[in-house]
């Protein structure tokens, strides 16, 4: 049987996590948060520095038979339970009181909506979009691929508009999962969170050692407030117990060598679940993005699927070390996507990425809840 060990990753100064855009002369790089595939892979290479790994060993061995990963990391030097090591994560949370309990935030729901010109305590309770029947809603077409697809609706008087840059809290992500009415005051603004630090640089000469004339760019550096950190967790294979990530006391997290500190929590973050009861339908909540064949609908849902808000997609690249060569460009469902579905599905899966190599990274973790027609 496989552990679940949470982890607090803590920085230990500015982060930097890039997306796929050209970075160089005269040009600014804006952080952005951390994707799945940054966190696993990550955490596979430091766990296969502290065996003594032969990386470009480990290299060759992966060009020369690309499926077997398990085989190529203990050729290599390293455990072949690593190869079995899944991801899930990362998520930003933040310090509840002195006793060290971490509070894990997710992205606002697509669906929650406030009134506009309202803030705080007077925005009261948010709006929901909710699947409306598609003979009630003149004009409605739904997607070739998906003709069963029921429109979203709101029904109020007055005008609204999404909560998006928001997170939830705990109280407000349970009371969503359970169709309770969630409060604006009860999200957290990303400023509350993190801010971006913003720095010129220059670029070097390897040979001299000196600055090189007219290289000069910008950085945007990602900048946690204090007591808030990351939140993830490492699924470990069966056999393998929490003292594996003993050994790791810092991890290399993203761009410009930056570093956090690995802390292993004694029991991993309390997900709020709830099941549908007697006319309430499952919902479901991307609390990362989540890669699909047809980008923004997973394909375990076929079927099932009523109704989808998807707020947008995220570009999605990086760099393969092993195979010395860009990876793909792909799109990524953005976290806070919400799907409403008919029935229950059986069984449930892990997460909604369609390719397990994806799903092991912690690509489309979510998290269940209820829905009514009221």
């Amino acid at each position: 049987m496989s552990t679940t060990v949470g982890l607090k990753l803590e920085p230990l100064d500015v982060l930097f996590f890039r997306d796929g855009r050209p970075f160089g002369v005269a040009t600014r790089g804006r952080s952005g948060l951390p994707f799945p595939q940054t966190l696993a892979g990550a955490l596979w290479t430091a766990l296969l520095e502290a065996q003594g790994c032969d990386f470009r060993q480990l290299a060759e061995r992966i060009r020369q038979r690309p499926g077997g990963f398990d085989e190529a990391i203990a050729g290599a030097g390293g455990a072949a339970w690593i190869a079995s090591l899944a991801v899930r994560g990362p998520w930003l949370a933040r310090q509840q009181g002195t006793g060290g309990t971490l509070e894990v935030l997710v992205p606002a729901p697509s669906v929650l909506q406030a009134e506009k010109g309202t803030q705080g305590e007077d925005a009261g309770a948010l709006r929901r979009l909710r699947p409306w029947p598609p003979d009630r809603l003149p004009g409605w077409r739904a997607p070739e691929s998906s003709p069963d697809l029921w429109p979203l609706w709101l029904q109020h008087p007055r005008p609204t508009q999404p909560v998006s840059g928001r997170y939830l809290s705990s109280a407000a992500l349970d009371a969503f999962l359970q169709g309770a009415p969630v409060r604006l005051e009860q999200l957290v603004q990303s400023g509350d969170l993190f801010e971006l630090d913003d720095r010129t640089g220059i670029g070097i000469d390897p040979d001299r050692l000196s600055a090189e004339e007219g290289l000069i760019y910008g950085a945007s550096f990602l900048a946690l407030q204090p007591e808030v950190a990351l939140y993830a967790e490492a699924v470990l294979p069966d056999g393998v117990g929490p003292d594996a990530l003993a050994e790791i006391a810092t991890l290399a997290f993203g761009g410009e060598g930056r570093r956090v500190r690995l802390c292993v929590l004694d029991e991993p973050y309390r997900w709020p679940e709830h099941v549908p009861a007697a006319a309430e339908k499952p919902i479901v909540l991307l609390t990362t993005p989540g890669l699909f064949q047809e980008r923004w609908k997973p394909r375990a849902l076929n079927g099932r699927l009523l109704a989808a808000a998807v707020p947008g997609a995220d570009a999605v690249s990086g760099w393969d070390l092993a195979r010395g060569g860009p990876k793909p460009n792909r799109f990524a469902a953005q976290a806070g996507s919400v799907y409403f579905l008919n029935q229950p599905l059986d069984p449930w899966p892990e997460t909604f990425s369609d390719d397990p190599r994806d799903a092991q990274q912690g690509w489309g973790c979510y998290l269940k809840g209820v829905w009514t027609d009221a």
